[in-house]
């Protein structure tokens, strides 16, 4: 099933909250990130593979940033929907 944007919620829920989810063999994780001493916040993207949550896994996360706005989302749901 493909991730489409309603399923990711509106940009004012990242402002105080990560969202998690899945999609095939690979666990997500959205949320705000703003670099040590810099004013920009940005959308941080960290996918890993398998079944463990963030906390308990020990495969390697991938993370990347993107733009916190729409356009930035978009960038990361067409980065999920690639996923198997």
């Amino acid at each position: 099933m493909a991730i489409t944007r309603e399923m990711l919620f509106p940009l004012a829920f990242y402002k105080k909250a990560k969202f998690n989810g899945s999609k095939g063999a690979y666990n997500y994780r959205i949320e705000k990130h703003t670099e040590e001493g810099a004013d920009e916040i940005q959308f941080m993207l960290t996918i890993w593979e398998g079944p463990e949550c963030y906390d308990a896994t020990r495969k390697e996360k991938k993370t990347s940033l993107y733009p916190f706005s729409d356009e930035g989302m978009e960038e990361i749901m067409k980065v999920l929907n690639s996923l198997r």
